[in-house]
């Protein structure tokens, strides 16, 4: 039976059943699943002998448990991910300005890149997505966004150092909306911008000083997510670029943010953030109410030494960059 509401009941009667006592307790520390034996539940239905009320709230639904850890021998600072329909995991390394490609059982696939400006060249790769068979990234030392294929040939790029629309100054995080579109955060122009796969400029969101350094956008239904590192919050707009609301400030209890990075929304439609300097990943509501956390500092498995992004599986599995400890981590 999965329990997936706020409360489920399960009954019983103490005397006739008290040697399965300890496992009725220890359901308070299994609230996502318990797998019913069909003989008991239909005894107890016909005796009519009482019943157990057993309440979960929402965090404890939501789960997160370390189940593999991978890369370390040859990533250097993970920074980006992105997940392609094979489920296959593609890292942006700031560390050797290359892009790295595994599968969703660790196993390295390619690497290519190094650092340069010239086409098929990186320098600090940090944003990524995927179009089509393409891979998008956003290079912050060379304020631009490059297209390369899946074997790190060189397609097109857009971008260059300045403050005109076409132009972009460090940009970080990139994400593709549900038109095709490429929304880049261009953070020390204090500004997402929003462009076509093929460069073309379409609209800016950050006008009246809306961010002090926006770090990635998302788009959700009718809303653009933004993370702005440096007002430790999360900012929502329209699809128009018109401000809704904003949550989170700075500091460290649940809510609250130390340096947000990236946002992704995972398959229960909840909206997660990488806490970097909390060493920590953030579910929320979309309206902004805290949900669950998981991770805290250290190197062991499932904590952080500066999540920066994640991505979803598509099993549900999820998956974080873990820059300082030099590697990815995988929960379910």
């Amino acid at each position: 039976m999965q329990v997936q509401n706020s409360a489920a009941r399960l009954v019983f009667h103490e005397s006739k059943f008290c040697h399965i006592t300890p496992l009725l307790r220890a359901l308070h520390w299994l609230p996502t699943l318990f797998c019913k034996n069909q003989k008991l539940f239909d005894f107890v239905s016909v005796e009519q002998i009482g019943s157990l009320n057993l309440t979960l709230t929402r965090a404890q639904q939501y789960q997160f448990r370390p189940v593999l850890s991978f890369g370390e021998q040859i990533l250097k600072k993970p920074w980006g991910v992105a997940v392609n329909e094979q489920d296959e995991i593609h890292v942006s390394d700031v560390g050797d300005h290359k892009i790295h490609l595994f599968k969703s059982d660790g196993t390295h696939i390619k690497s290519f890149g190094g650092e340069g400006t010239q086409p098929s060249e990186f320098s600090r790769p940090s944003g990524i997505a995927l179009h089509a068979n393409n891979i998008i990234v956003a290079e912050q030392n060379n304020s631009r966004v490059q297209e390369v294929s899946k074997q790190g040939q060189y397609v097109s790029h857009f971008g260059a150092q300045g403050s005109l629309d076409r132009q972009l100054h460090r940009p970080c995080g990139l994400s593709i909306d549900s038109d095709g579109n490429i929304l880049v955060a261009d953070s020390l122009n204090k500004l997402i911008k929003i462009f076509s796969v093929g460069g073309q400029f379409l609209s800016k969101i950050g006008r009246e000083n809306s961010f002090t350094k926006p770090f990635h956008c998302i788009q959700h239904d009718n809303y653009l997510i933004v993370s702005d590192v440096c007002d430790h919050s999360v900012k929502c707009f329209d699809r128009k670029g018109n401000f809704l609301y904003k949550f989170g400030t700075k500091g460290n209890a649940d809510g609250e943010f130390n340096e947000p990075h990236c946002l992704f929304m995972n398959k229960a439609g909840l909206l997660m953030d990488c806490d970097t300097l909390n060493h920590r990943v953030q579910v929320f509501e979309l309206s902004g109410k805290f949900v669950t956390k998981f991770g805290t500092k250290g190197s062991g498995m499932g904590e952080f030494e500066k999540p920066v992004s994640a991505a979803v599986l598509s099993d549900g599995k999820i998956i974080v960059t873990d820059f300082l400890n030099h590697r990815v981590q995988l929960f379910e």
